[in-house]
């Protein structure tokens, strides 16, 4: 079983295909129920990451710039994971861009 931390060519082109399904979400409205496929797997993606960028922020310096970004970076993702889909497919086409962009910002900081 491949831990959260060890990342393979696979998991990181899986991700970065996530986030830019994510993206698009915005434009050309997917079907919800792809939305919904879409939402569940960022999450996944988001709840593995979180920790390890956790990490790295807990060895930063302290209020330093890099450190605070990166913080404010956690506190959106986490944030964003305890809201949900909506009941309209805007919102939840909204939603998932929302969460594909703070899956690429952490993605960054690992």
């Amino acid at each position: 079983m491949t831990q959260p931390s060890q990342h393979t060519a696979t998991g990181e082109a899986t991700r970065a295909a996530l986030i830019d399904e994510a993206t698009a979400a915005t434009g050309i409205l997917p079907p919800h129920d792809r939305l919904v496929d879409l939402a569940a797997q960022l999450r996944t993606e988001l709840r593995d990451l979180i920790p390890v960028v956790q990490a790295r922020a807990d060895g930063m310096n302290r209020g330093t710039t890099d450190w605070y970004s990166c913080d404010r970076a956690l506190a959106g993702a986490r944030e964003t994971l305890e809201g949900d889909l909506g009941v309209g497919l805007r919102s939840a086409a909204l939603h998932v861009a929302s969460l594909g962009r703070f899956l690429g910002v952490l993605d960054a900081y690992r």
